[in-house]
């Protein structure tokens, strides 16, 4: 019997137990039940195999609570306006890429950018994707089967964001942010084993090697539209501060791992100073609301909150040269009491009946993981240029690099985009 339940780690990872449970998976085509589905990790009426299923969840809320919050590019306008001498000037550093600074783009212009990035996870919580240590045991007639693999996960997302900004007044922005998105999830189980124990005797054998299985899905859509606010405070003739607001949408579909499924607010601050070096300090907190994709296994049929917390960014731009800015930016993330995968051993033992060998014990120390709660910071550091070729088209460029191994660990992540201000 071989029930390989890698795929369902993916599935779970981004669309949640809960919500397997509430689609029936023998007509929906979502990834949420097509991948499972195809290895017999779920039943024929949807639900999952009982021994997988409580220690899949975990995947679930450790990786959809970085997957659906990920980095999005600024709405930062590029040139911007000083006031030398009570004398208009237009200074040609071009800003921040992946944040943001505190001027706004004036009274009824209009902004519009499109950038595109990839995302090609490898860890999770310090666990390489490659080989991911996980061990079940499901019941079979009148024996308990006990599954013990490696998971060989590969998880890419293309992200494309279309940002349009428009200035109300001189001291008020508003904004919209479109992500457009494709998942793609490639599985496959290594080195994978079994043993079959008699439930009532506790006789056993094995272990028996086990058929490997591979699968892969994709999905694309848009992904969750966040609409911002900026408003200006207080502003000099070089430094400005201002307050914001961005309020993301759950407009993706969530079980084909394109959104959160959440509503999520972030209040922000945020100072920066105008020269040809121009620091900037962003400061903010995100808070999210209920979600499938973070069930309550205490509770079963609730779900909670999607992890969130304090957000800060230190950075700077430097105006090389007239057309063109170099971006650095410190970046960091908290996630308070987050679902973590740590590494631990599912113990079996077994009374092993060989021909003509008395009986004798076995003892199994089978590799998998386990889902804890704690906090955590993910750090990144953001480094990049934008050129202004031509009267107030911007290109950009840009490369994301995490600090730490914690939480979703992606590979360094390019991000291309073009801009322009009417």
């Amino acid at each position: 019997m071989r029930t390989s339940i890698l795929q369902l780690l993916l599935l779970c990872c981004v669309s949640g137990t809960a919500a397997m449970a509430q689609i029936d998976c023998s007509t929906s085509n979502k990834l949420v039940c097509q991948i499972p589905f195809s290895t017999g990790a779920l039943n024929k009426n949807g639900s999952a195999v009982s021994g997988a299923n409580s220690v899949a969840a975990g995947f679930n809320s450790s990786i959809a609570t970085q997957v659906s919050q990920l980095p999005l590019a600024s709405s930062s306008s590029g040139t911007v306006v000083l006031y030398r001498g009570g004398v208009p000037q237009t200074y040609s550093n071009l800003g921040p890429i992946l944040t943001d600074r505190a001027t706004t783009i004036g009274r009824h212009h209009l902004f519009l950018s499109f950038t595109a990035s990839q995302f090609y996870f490898t860890d999770i919580d310090g666990i390489s994707l490659g080989k991911v240590p996980f061990s079940y045991s499901a019941l079979s007639n009148t024996s308990t089967v006990y599954t013990s693999e490696s998971l060989d996960i590969h998880f890419k997302i293309n992200q494309y964001v279309a940002i349009a900004t428009y200035g109300i007044t001189n001291k008020l922005d508003v904004s919209m942010i479109l992500p457009i998105e494709r998942v793609s999830v490639g599985t496959g189980s290594l080195d994978a084993q079994e043993y079959i124990v008699d439930t009532a005797s506790n006789v056993g054998q094995g272990p028996f090697p086990a058929q490997p299985i591979n699968s892969r899905g994709t999905a694309s859509g848009i992904g969750d539209i966040v609409f911002s606010g900026k408003y200006i405070v207080k502003s000099e003739e070089h430094s400005t501060f201002s307050v914001g607001l961005n309020e993301r949408v759950p407009t993706g579909d969530d079980r084909n791992y394109l959104g959160s499924g959440a509503w999520g607010t972030n209040p922000y601050a945020v100072f920066s100073y105008v020269a040809r070096v121009s620091p900037h300090i962003r400061l903010g907190y995100q808070w999210n609301t209920e979600t499938e994709l973070n069930p309550n296994l205490v509770r079963p049929g609730s779900d909670l909150a999607l992890p969130g917390g304090l957000q800060y960014d230190f950075g700077a731009d430097w105006a090389w040269t007239k057309k063109l800015t170099l971006a650095g930016d410190l970046m960091g993330d908290q996630y308070l009491n987050a679902p973590r995968l740590t590494a631990t051993t599912m113990k079996l033992t077994y009374t092993n009946t060989l021909a003509n060998q008395p009986p004798q014990t076995s003892t199994f120390n089978l590799p998998t993981v386990t889902s804890v709660n704690s906090s955590y910071w993910i750090n990144d550091l953001s480094t990049g240029l934008k050129w202004n070729p031509y009267r107030t088209l911007i290109v950009t460029g840009n490369v994301l690099f995490q600090l730490n191994n914690v939480g979703m660990r992606a590979r360094p992540t390019p991000l291309v985009g073009i801009a322009y201000k009417f």
